[in-house]
C-alpha cells in the first residue's frame, strides 16, 4: 500500500499456493516493500488462517492438493469485504475468470510470472482496496450527514410544536384574564371564565407534564431504569381502569375488561400506567357516548400482549403512519373537539420499544380502532411480589 508521501506501508498479505518456491518467491519480492506476508501450502491450511485474521490482499493458486482455491474467497470476502482477492492460475480460461470474477476476485496472475509484474498487481489492488475503503468511508459519512439534517429538521419541528401548543392555551389564558381586568366579565360570570382560566393551564401542566417525560424516556437510549422490577400489568390496568371509571360514566360508555393472564414484566410501574392510561384515555375521548371499549390482557408465549379496541371515530389510512409522531392529531380528532397535546401515543410508543416491545393499530372510519401492545415477560425466577 503506497502513502500519500509515495513511501510503501504495510499491509497483511497472504499466499496460497502448493509450491513452496512460489510461496517463498512472493514473499522474498513483497516483504521488502513494507508488507508482511502469510504463506499456505492447501486449502485446509488456508481456511484456519483466514479464521485467524483477516488479510489486505490474497494471492491464490486455483489448483491446491485438497480443492479449488476459488474456494477460499468466500471465507475471505467473509472475513473482509474488502480484502482483495488475486488468482495465481498457469492455466487461464474464459470460463475460470467468469467464475472468479463471480465470486469476488479483483484479477489473475497467469504463471510464470516476474517479480515486477506481481508488485505491479499486488499495488494495484492494494490501491483498489484503498479507493473502496474511501468510497465506504463517504457513502457512511454521508448518510451520517442526512441523518443529521433529519435530525436537525425533527428537532425544528419538535420545538415549533411545543410552541404552538403551548401558545393556544397561554393565549386563551390571557384573554380572559385581560377580560376580566378590564371589566368585561359580570361579576356572576366571573367564577366561570376562571373556571376557563384553570382548564386552560391544566391543559399547559399536561403538556409539559408529557414533554418532560418524553424528554427522559429519550435521554435513556433505550436503556431501561436498572431500578426496574417485576410488575403486574393486571393490577396497573385494574388501577387505571378505577380512576377513568367517572369518566366512561359520564359518557355512558361500556367497559370491558378481559383479564386472561397475569404475568409479570420488569418495568417501572408508572411507564406500565402510562401505556394504559394513555390508551384507555383515547379511547374513551374519542368514542361516542353509549360506544364500547375493550381492554384485553394475556400472555403468548415469552410475551404479554395488551389490547384496546373501541368503537369510535377511527383513523383514516393516510393518518396511520403518523400516528405515533409527536403532536400529530389527525383532523377528525380536531374536529371532534376533544382536547389532546398529541404527545400521548408518542409516548406509548417510546416507552413500549425502552421494553424492546412492540405497538401497531388498526383502524377504519367510523370503525373504530383496536391498539395492541407486546412486551417481554419477566424471566423466570422473577420476584413473585410485583412493586407497584
Amino acid at each position: 500500500m503506497i502513502a500519500n508521501d509515495g513511501q510503501q506501508t504495510e499491509g497483511m498479505i497472504l499466499v496460497v499456493d502448493d509450491e513452496v518456491g512460489m510461496r517463498e518467491g512472493c514473499r522474498r519480492a513483497l516483504t521488502p516493500l513494507g508488507y508482511r506476508v502469510d504463506t499456505s501450502p492447501s486449502l485446509a491450511a488456508a481456511r484456519r488462517q483466514i479464521q485467524d485474521r483477516s488479510y489486505d490482499l490474497a494471492l491464490v493458486d486455483v489448483m491446491l492438493p485438497d480443492g479449488s482455491g476459488l474456494e477460499l474467497i468466500g471465507p475471505l470476502l467473509d472475513r473482509d469485504p474488502l480484502t482483495v482477492c488475486i488468482i495465481i492460475t498457469g492455466f487461464a480460461s474464459i470460463e475460470l475468470a467468469i467464475e472468479a470474477i463471480r465470486r469476488g476476485a479483483f484479477d489473475f496472475l497467469s504463471k510464470p510470472f516476474t517479480a515486477e509484474e506481481l508488485i505491479v498487481t499486488v499495488n494495484q489492488g492494494l490501491e483498489r482496496r484503498r479507493l473502496k475503503a474511501i468510497e465506504i468511508q463517504a457513502q457512511e459519512l454521508a448518510r451520517a450527514k442526512e441523518q443529521l439534517d433529519e435530525l436537525e429538521k425533527t428537532r425544528g419541528q419538535f420545538m415549533l410544536g411545543v410552541a404552538h401548543e403551548l401558545r393556544s392555551p397561554l393565549a386563551a389564558v390571557q384573554s380572559y384574564v385581560n377580560l376580566i381586568l378590564e371589566g368585561y366579565i359580570p361579576a356572576d360570570e366571573i367564577s366561570e371564565t376562571l373556571g376557563r382560566v384553570q382548564s386552560r393551564l391544566q391543559q399547559m401542566l399536561d403538556l409539559i407534564g408529557d414533554l418532560t417525560e418524553l424528554a427522559r424516556l429519550k435521554l435513556s437510549r433505550g436503556r431501561p431504569d436498572p431500578t426496574a422490577g417485576p410488575q403486574s400489568p393486571a393490577d396497573l390496568l385494574t388501577e387505571v381502569c378505577d380512576m377513568l371509571r367517572d369518566q366512561i360514566g359520564a359518557r355512558h360508555q361500556h367497559l370491558r375488561v378481559e383479564i386472561v393472564d397475569r404475568p409479570l414484566v420488569v418495568a417501572q410501574p408508572e411507564h406500565l400506567r402510562l401505556i394504559w392510561l394513555n390508551l384507555l384515555s383515547n379511547a374513551i375521548k374519542y368514542t361516542p357516548p353509549g360506544g364500547s371499549i375493550t381492554v384485553r390482557l394475556q400472555a403468548a408465549g415469552d410475551r404479554l400482549i395488551g389490547a384496546v379496541e373501541d368503537t369510535g371515530m377511527g383513523i383514516a389510512g393516510q393518518d396511520l403512519p403518523h400516528l405515533f409522531k409527536e403532536f400529530f392529531r389527525t383532523d377528525q380528532a380536531k374536529a371532534s373537539g376533544a382536547t389532546g397535546t398529541g404527545l400521548g401515543l408518542a409516548l406509548v410508543k417510546q416507552i413500549v420499544e425502552l421494553y424492546q416491545g412492540e405497538i401497531t393499530v388498526r383502524s377504519q372510519p367510523e370503525q373504530g380502532s383496536c391498539f395492541t401492545f407486546s412486551l417481554p415477560l419477566a424471566p423466570p425466577g422473577a420476584a413473585q411480589n410485583p412493586q407497584t
